[in-house]
């Protein structure tokens, strides 16, 4: 248990078999608010303070998307389905530590990003299990989920709020809150890696190049993706094509005065199904909603970035 002092709330996680040992688990803990109603597609806020004990034995749920239909019953498609039931309310952080006393000195900590193209993914994937890891290496390890497709990187240009890289801003929240916290695990805040792949590397890149989120680790690691590849960003020209596509395709106005409430109101079924029919041109690699050059959290277009901005190049 931890106390309110040191967290949000008390939970209780749990102690787990791996190898020839032991590690804790808390699983599932609540990093931002649900983003839902009118904080859909909008950047994240914190969570909320809870009273008693929230159970931390089980996964979070993970973020809106589809699970494969394409190659029906395939290991090697299934294998990347969420395992924890979709919803919009996916906000979630898990936390492997080993079973040390906390008197020892603090540890060094792993944060994981997944991949999946920015429209799939989910931190309980058992391939991203951190209890091995954790054991092996005598690290603790950290997962979390952020929002993918439309639901995490719409951007409506002229609209305050919704710029776009809502995921990415996912990301950065659950990096504050490790910063904040992971002392109460054990876990050094001045001895941070992100690492991720794929998409997930993409993300690793625009945290380094991101001034805001800088402050909340030291070192990062980009497994096969990186923010300048060619399916990294969308213009905001063509990100606002989309928008208006996906707009129409859910029965929403294209008025940019009307889209975001309608578009906030529409099924989240429908968004996860119509966003994959917003595309203007044909794309083998792209995914219908990327990160965006919104002049805050992505300053500039990432290979421009490379060059002229100052970010964390240390350690990388």
């Amino acid at each position: 248990f931890f106390s309110p002092q040191d967290l949000l709330g008390k939970f209780k996680g749990k102690t787990i078999s791996v190898l020839d040992g032991e590690v804790r688990a808390f699983l599932g803990i609540p990093f931002g608010k649900p983003p839902v109603g009118e904080l859909r597609f909008r950047a994240p806020e914190p969570a909320e303070a809870w009273e008693g004990v929230k159970n931390a034995t089980k996964f979070g749920n993970s973020c809106y998307q589809m699970k494969d239909v394409i190659y029906p019953g395939f290991k090697g498609a299934v294998m990347w389905d969420p395992n924890t039931p979709v919803s919009e309310d996916c906000l979630y952080l898990n936390v492997w530590t080993p079973t040390a006393n906390k008197t020892n000195p603090p540890l060094p900590v792993m944060v994981w990003i997944y991949g999946g193209g920015f429209t799939g993914g989910t931190a309980s994937l058992d391939l991203y299990d951190g209890r091995f890891l954790t054991q092996t290496e005598n690290v603790i390890v950290v997962s979390m989920n952020y929002r993918l497709g439309a639901f995490g990187f719409l951007s409506l240009p002229d609209n305050k709020n919704i710029p776009g890289n809502a995921g990415l801003k996912d990301q950065q929240l659950a990096l504050k809150w490790v910063s904040k916290n992971i002392a109460a695990f054990g876990g050094d805040p001045s001895k941070v890696t992100i690492f991720g792949e794929s998409a997930g590397s993409g993300s690793v890149g625009f945290q380094v190049l991101s001034p805001g989120s800088q402050e909340y680790f030291q070192r990062a690691i980009m497994e096969s993706g990186a923010p300048n590849a060619p399916w990294g960003t969308i213009s905001n020209k063509e990100t606002w094509a989309r928008a208006k596509r996906l707009a129409k395709n859910v029965g929403c106005s294209t008025d940019p005065a009307e889209m975001e409430a309608c578009l906030q109101k529409a099924s989240a079924d429908d968004i996860v199904l119509q966003q994959f029919y917003v595309f203007t041109k044909a794309s083998i690699l792209g995914s219908p909603f990327v990160p965006v050059v919104d002049g805050d959290f992505v300053p500039e277009l990432p290979a421009v970035c490379l060059y002229i901005c100052t970010f964390l190049q240390s350690h990388l």
